[in-house]
């Protein structure tokens, strides 16, 4: 990012720069502000809402893709860090099986490892992981040792958004009022 020096910096006394589309670059993020807000409909209500936002994009080699994408999914489905682990195994599985076009994968502990490959957990911490992700509907059982897997999570593409939204929580303090059908004039309780 540039340094700012604020003695050599040009000024712009009539224009606000930061109503203009602007972008900036870090090491490995592009981060763009955008003035107009974007447009999204609520799922729940069909209202379509204007948010502005923050886009953030970061490029990633493979290997950090993947763990950074497990990162978005361990936060969003609160797992811990075992199911964090099993994760990024069921993830690296289904990214390195391109040829498997039926929406699952083979996930097998033998010998120390899955399919193979040598892991530093144990065969318990494996299967805990795997418990945790299809409790929390990230898998699902096929057969044996074969696990369907969320398309919505699981995806072969090189890029993926995760969307978090901020609300304002409203304001705690309520009125002892009551709704005006229940409200009734002095003259009912006076009886006058």
């Amino acid at each position: 990012m540039k340094e700012i020096k604020l003695r050599q910096e040009r000024y712009s006394p009539y224009e606000n720069p930061f109503l203009n589309k602007s972008e900036i670059y870090t090491d490995n993020q592009i981060i763009k502000t955008h003035i107009t807000q974007q447009r999204l409909v609520n799922p729940d209500t069909g209202e379509i809402i204007d948010i502005p936002t923050i886009h953030v994009i970061e490029k990633e080699n493979e290997k950090n893709f993947v763990k950074i994408f497990a990162a978005g999914i361990q936060a969003i489905f609160d797992l811990s860090r075992t199911g964090y682990r099993a994760l990024v195994l069921a993830l690296q599985t289904y990214h390195e099986n391109q040829n498997n076009h039926d929406g699952s994968i083979t996930l097998i502990w033998y010998d120390g490892g899955v399919n193979g490959k040598k892991l530093d957990m144990t065969d318990r911490t494996f299967y805990s992981g795997l418990k945790e992700l299809t409790n929390k509907g990230i898998l699902k059982p096929k057969l044996p040792n074969q696990y369907w897997v969320n398309p919505i999570l699981f995806f072969k593409g090189e890029k993926i958004a995760f969307m978090k939204e901020y609300q304002m929580k409203s304001s705690s303090t309520k009125l002892d009022i009551l709704p005006d059908e229940y409200q009734t004039d002095i003259e009912d309780i006076t009886g006058k």
